[in-house]
């Protein structure tokens, strides 16, 4: 039994599901290196998290001191405080069964308006042969989670997305949602510093292409970059170098610096 085949259950109907190749679309949100295999997850997610992590963060910010959260999925709106966010509804974690279900399987009888993004996953999974977005249902782990679903599909899917976590009763699992047409300030450049900051953060705490990553990252920060071997030269106020070494099939930083 191949891993996947471990991890994820009921299988889309075939006459839905077009060949697994990389024939379909890239990805809608253009800061993807050239040659990501869109079909490998770890790829995609590398490429996705330097902008979802600085995302969030920024969305911390914003919403920081406010209290209480409220989200109605008849209206499709999550309410932070004096804060309201229209949201899409992508799925969720049940850590009685330690699974994690995707919202287009809508077991909650949810309205449409609120599952067009997580259908649009579906579709760009098919296309890709992307199978962590074909499946209904897997078991979670560190890498198949609704925290790293919920990176890629608004990290990959959407210019304007970032994402939440609504904790459902008795601590028995979270629902995750996409919030929508969120404002400019989040998706700002950074500089130098917080991309090394962030850059050393992610690397610790996530199983990497490193390569992928930092050049995802620098794309979708808009920073101009040069190539010379497997050295990295980002284009700040201050340079910043990042140099890398192989590991198995993966790159991974061996110096980050200004």
């Amino acid at each position: 039994m191949s891993l996947f085949q471990h991890l994820f259950r009921k299988q889309p109907p075939s006459p839905e599901t077009p060949p697994a190749s990389n024939a379909g679309p890239g990805a809608p949100v253009g800061f993807f290196p050239e040659g990501v295999d869109m079909s490998n997850w770890d790829q995609v997610f590398s490429a996705c998290l330097g902008k979802m992590f600085t995302v969030q963060h920024a969305f911390l910010d914003l919403v920081k001191g406010e209290e209480g959260w409220y989200i109605d999925f008849e209206k499709g709106t999550l309410t932070l405080g004096k804060q309201e966010f229209r949201v899409q509804f992508l799925g969720s974690e049940s850590y009685v069964s330690n699974s994690w279900l995707w919202g287009w399987e809508n077991i909650n009888q949810f309205p449409d308006n609120v599952l067009g993004q997580v259908h649009i996953a579906r579709t760009y999974g098919q296309a890709w042969g992307l199978e962590p977005l074909i499946h209904a249902q897997c078991e979670l782990n560190d890498t198949f989670n609704g925290h790293n679903f919920s990176m890629v599909v608004c990290g990959a899917l959407a210019e304007d997305r970032c994402y939440y976590r609504c904790p459902t009763g008795g601590g028995q699992g979270a629902a995750f949602v996409a919030l929508c047409d969120m404002p400019g300030e989040l998706f700002v450049p950074v500089d130098g510093i917080t991309f090394i900051n962030n850059t050393s953060q992610c690397i610790q705490q996530f199983y990497l292409d490193h390569k992928i990553f930092a050049e995802s990252f620098l794309r979708w920060n808009k920073t101009p970059f040069d190539w010379n071997g497997d050295t990295l030269t980002a284009h700040f106020g201050k340079d910043v170098t990042v140099e890398f070494e192989q590991a198995g099939e993966h790159y991974r930083i061996k110096n980050l610096k200004q």
